[in-house]
């Protein structure tokens, strides 16, 4: 049975760091595949380093199945890259060691195209105060929601998304709180969710807490707040084990399916979207 990559489901670590590189014209793949392997050799096990790919990349490594790149029809940023480095720590010097490393082994053979460090707020808050992940399925569902099954292309890995979103926080933060909480449809104090009858429908968890022809779409959501005074948001990291999950929510949010468009969207922006394949650690050990 095929195993997902380290730290997946990990969430005790503090401190975060994402790069995303974009593979060149006539890149040497013999040299891209060696640099990879030597990332991953490398990466100490307290520093878990999670590795994913992005269409253009995963066709030149694998011909067992493909993926287009993140598309919405225009109404979020597309800014697909191929490899995608996910590096956790429970400080950040050791976060530093790991992440300078990986980067300047992969840079190499590969251009950085973002560049991101993350942290856990205060305990798992986004910056607008409200808890974050709390709809994260638990145990065996998280596995099913998270992983692609056995029998399937890709099992043992994960459809990943990574959008990097940048927050309104002062016109939020203007909002009365009761007013807040219709945002985000739950409670900013203790993270209850409205019960049905009192769920907006405009609201993040009315529009993203769904089913869809009968099946839950649920995904494990790992986002992390980001930033400095000037300039501060969420990156949102979530898996799935359907890639077509990420895309019908989306769509929800984006009021492409209803006409109810996300209110959330009044107070934070995308400026980035990827989509990537994280295979299995048993495929990554074979590269």
């Amino acid at each position: 049975m095929s195993e997902h990559q380290a730290g997946l489901f990990d969430r005790h670590y503090t401190h975060h760091l994402f790069l995303e590189f974009a593979l060149g014209a006539g890149a040497d793949m013999d040299g891209v595949r060696q640099a990879l392997r030597d990332v991953l050799a490398r990466a100490p096990a307290s520093t878990p380093l999670l590795m994913a790919f992005g269409p253009g990349l995963w066709r030149k490594l694998s011909r067992s199945f493909t993926f287009p790149p993140f598309s919405l029809e225009g109404k979020a940023p597309s800014t697909q890259g191929d490899l995608l480095i996910w590096i956790q720590a429970e400080n950040p010097s050791d976060l530093f060691d790991t992440a300078l490393a990986a980067s300047r082994r992969l840079r190499e053979v590969l251009a950085l195209q973002l560049e991101v460090q993350g942290f856990v707020y205060h305990d798992m808050r986004d910056l607008s105060g409200f808890v974050d992940g709390i709809g994260n399925p638990t145990g065996d569902k998280a596995l099913a929601a998270a992983v692609i099954p056995e029998g399937q292309p890709g099992a043992g890995g994960s459809w990943m998304i990574t959008q990097k979103w940048v927050h309104k926080l002062e016109s939020f933060n203007a909002l009365p709180v009761e007013e807040q909480e219709k945002v985000f449809g739950r409670t900013k104090a203790d993270a209850v969710e409205f019960d049905e009858e009192n769920m907006p429908e405009n609201s993040h968890v009315g529009r993203t807490d769904v089913d869809h022809d009968g099946v839950p779409q649920k995904i494990w959501r790992r986002s992390v707040p980001y930033g400095t005074t000037t300039e501060h948001g969420s990156y949102f990291i979530a898996f799935t084990c359907e890639r077509e999950r990420f895309e019908f929510l989306l769509r929800r949010m984006y009021g492409m399916v209803d006409g109810v468009r996300d209110r959330l969207l009044d107070y934070s922006r995308p400026v980035t979207g990827s989509w990537w394949y994280a295979p299995s650690q048993e495929w990554l050990s074979a590269l």
